[in-house]
């Protein structure tokens, strides 16, 4: 992925933790991955900074930073 993405969290997929949300839309980043980007402030959801186990609800905005190969 190249460059910068908001995603919106759907309807479906609300009520989830922010780790386990992404590892099923990116399945090639591990979880020492997922804890760095929220560490390092990469991360953000609705423009605040969020732990991994962070709970996401439908129609939140979720910040991804461009993600390795």
């Amino acid at each position: 992925m190249s460059g910068v993405e908001i995603i919106t969290v759907g309807e479906d997929e609300g009520d989830r933790r922010l780790d386990r949300w992404l590892k099923q839309r990116f399945p090639q980043l591990t979880q020492g991955a997922v804890e760095k980007l929220c560490r390092t402030g990469q991360l953000r959801v609705d423009g605040g900074r969020v732990n991994a186990s962070t709970r996401l609800e439908a129609g939140m905005q979720v910040r991804v930073p461009p993600l390795p190969a």
